[in-house]
């Protein structure tokens, strides 16, 4: 037989999963649908020159990531072998590629696929490159080095500022490409064409999104509803606790 105490506390329990229910996912009730991560990180996605991506040293004055979940990358040691403080410039390696220029063949083409099973998803993609890029993104298949096959997201920039393109695409702080992404369901490729302009300095790219279900602008009647009912039932039941 169940206590007066234990009932209460089974109501109370109740009536608290009755609220979380009804709350509306942008006030932290439960979303129906996950979300995509599109992240730049070693062993992830391809390129065009080797087997697969790896992670890079980087410039300290580069964009620094904002969180583990992405990270700079390259198809090989072409990041900062060493760091002259007093220069600001990184010594070139055995790795650092050749220059180019954008209107010639990208110096590697990176690729990262992903399905959306969600048309409500939504969200920013943000594009760091040294030292510029060119963005595509295709729903179908991409050839290798090939990115004119997807649709054009950003261009890439052939001027040149201190230490990569002036303006993004480049690879330092607030010089990322925001491009977003209201993509239907289906599974996509992001196609990132990257130019080193001076030859043997540090290359790589860097990218981080998240597609997810957008907010409704207006909260259903019925979420709103259910969560009402739960919080007028909370309500009743500590006001009976205060007399008891």
């Amino acid at each position: 037989m169940v206590s007066v105490t234990g009932s209460r506390a089974i109501w109370l329990a109740l009536l608290v999963s009755v609220v979380i229910a009804g709350m509306p996912a942008q006030f932290g009730g439960v979303a129906t649908a996950g979300t995509v991560d599109i992240c730049s990180n070693p062993g992830s996605g391809s390129n065009s020159q080797t087997p697969g991506n790896v992670g890079v040293t980087v410039s300290p004055v580069w964009a620094v990531p904002g969180s583990s979940n992405y990270s700079w990358i390259s198809y090989d040691q072409t990041g900062c072998n060493t760091f002259q403080p007093l220069t600001g410039y990184c010594t070139p390696g055995v790795a650092n590629p050749l220059g180019t220029t954008v209107s010639g063949p990208a110096t590697a083409t990176f690729y990262q696929t992903f399905t959306v099973t969600d048309p409500s998803d939504s969200g920013n993609l943000s594009v760091w490159a040294d030292d510029t890029a060119t963005v595509y993104l295709d729903n179908g298949t991409v050839a290798a080095g090939d990115g004119s096959s997807g649709t054009l997201e950003f261009t890439a920039n052939p001027v040149l500022g201190t230490n990569c393109a002036g303006a993004p695409i480049g690879c330092l702080a607030g010089m990322n490409a925001i491009i977003p992404l209201n993509l239907t369901t289906g599974t996509y490729t992001l196609v990132v064409d990257a130019y080193q302009l001076v030859g043997g300095s540090p290359f790589g790219v860097m990218y981080a999104g998240t597609l997810g279900p957008g907010a409704p602008s207006v909260p259903e009647p019925a979420s709103y509803m259910l969560m009402g009912l739960g919080l007028a039932g909370l309500g009743t039941l500590m006001r009976r606790r205060k007399r008891a």
